[in-house]
C-alpha cells in the first residue's frame, strides 16, 4: 500500500507520494525574485535556509492565483534539496492499494505537458492525478530553480 498526500488545485485533486514530502506549512508571502519565471512566487525562510516557493496553478494551468491564509506549502524532497510547492488545499493523507492506481499510459504519446503524471487513483467516480515531482520542470526551470536556492543559501550564509 503506498500512501499519499492529497490536495486540490484548481478544482482538481492531485497526490504526491509522501515518501517525497518533507512538511506542509502555513502560506507566508514569498518574497519575490527579479525576473524569474511568473510560477516561481518567491523564497521564504525554512528551517535556517531558503526555500524556492512554486505556484503550482501557475506551472500547471498557467492560471494566476490570488493566495490566502487557508492555502499550504507543501515542502517536497527535490533534487537533494527543499521546495515548496503553493496549493489551495490539503484533502489529507490517504493510503491506496496497487489495484487502486492506473499507470499513466501517456508515455507513450509525446506529450510534454503531461511528462510528469505517473498515473491516476481511481476511487468511486473521483479521479486524482498522482504527480512525479521530479519531472515537473524541464531542464531550464530546473536550474533556475536551483540556482535560486543556491544563491539565496548563499547570501545567508554570508549574514551569518
Amino acid at each position: 500500500m503506498e500512501r499519499f498526500i492529497i490536495f486540490i488545485n484548481n478544482q482538481q485533486k492531485f497526490a504526491i507520494n509522501i515518501s517525497h514530502v518533507e512538511k506542509i506549512i502555513e502560506y507566508q508571502n514569498p518574497n519575490p525574485i527579479p525576473e524569474s519565471s511568473e510560477y516561481l512566487l518567491g523564497v521564504i525562510q525554512y528551517s535556517g535556509s531558503v526555500l524556492p516557493v512554486i505556484d503550482l496553478n501557475k506551472k500547471l494551468y498557467d492560471i494566476v492565483t490570488s493566495h490566502g491564509e487557508d492555502d499550504k506549502i507543501i515542502v517536497i524532497i527535490w533534487k537533494d534539496t527543499y521546495l515548496g510547492l503553493a496549493i489551495d488545499e490539503i484533502v489529507g493523507i490517504k493510503g491506496y492499494d496497487d489495484d487502486k492506481l492506473e499507470k499513466s499510459s501517456l508515455d507513450t504519446q509525446i506529450s510534454i505537458s503531461n511528462r510528469y503524471i505517473i498515473g491516476f487513483i481511481k476511487e468511486d467516480e473521483d479521479i486524482t492525478i498522482v504527480l512525479d515531482t521530479d519531472r515537473i520542470f524541464d531542464n531550464e526551470q530546473e536550474k533556475e530553480i536551483l540556482n535560486t536556492s543556491e544563491m539565496s543559501n548563499d547570501i545567508i550564509g554570508d549574514n551569518e
